[in-house]
């Protein structure tokens, strides 16, 4: 499992080359109406870091809760929270989210957020992760996953390089975790051929 220390080294560094991805999926999800404060007005962000997907919900009327195990980017995320307003309507926890239960985060929610962070665990700790997710929702929540997805079959260009550097989830392993519980939708964007996925997936 990653480190917290090192997440947070990222952050303070401006290594972490992830933040500030909010996905235009999310946003889409929101603009269209499909997710809105009416019908999903409670969210937790598993792995929130700097808060941006968090602010962006709370401007447009969402409570939201999120997690992560990075102490920099929490603070970071708090502070841009305050910025815009909407510290009301944020909270922030530090918590693992691969343990059986996380103090101060209480389901079940309307919304569970994932952005990217179940593809970057693996094994024993995806696991516990979408156990998590599973505990925190409830009949007719939704989970929105974003994250790297393919077979292996990358090309031999530089993203290609670098995707293979990283975890991600094989095609399939979305229903292994969640099919049990989830009725689960491929979103058309991201496309396949981009070797990304977003999933909005509805608890039964």
């Amino acid at each position: 499992m990653p480190k917290s220390w090192s997440y947070s080294f990222q952050y303070k560094t401006g290594m972490a080359r992830w933040a500030g991805r909010l996905g235009l999926e999310l946003r889409d999800l929101v603009t269209s109406g499909r997710i809105s404060p009416e019908t999903h007005p409670r969210v937790v962000d598993l792995g929130c870091g700097r808060g941006e997907a968090a602010v962006f919900l709370a401007k447009r009327g969402f409570r939201v809760v999120g997690v992560d195990f990075s102490s920099v980017a929490l603070n970071e995320a708090r502070a841009a929270a305050a910025k815009e307003g909407v510290a009301d309507r944020c909270r922030f926890v530090k918590g693992d989210l691969t343990a059986a239960h996380i103090p101060g985060v209480e389901g079940p929610f309307d919304l569970v957020l994932d952005l990217g962070t179940l593809d970057d665990l693996q094994g024993r700790a995806r696991e516990a992760m979408a156990a998590t997710v599973k505990r925190l929702s409830g009949p007719g929540s939704l989970y929105f996953l974003w994250c790297v997805h393919h077979g292996g079959d990358l090309p031999f260009t530089l993203k290609g390089i670098l995707l293979r550097l990283n975890p991600k989830l094989a095609p399939g392993e979305e229903d292994d975790l969640f099919g049990d519980v989830f009725k689960i939708e491929r979103l058309p964007s991201p496309p396949p051929s981009s070797y990304f996925a977003g999933f909005l997936m509805t608890r039964q």
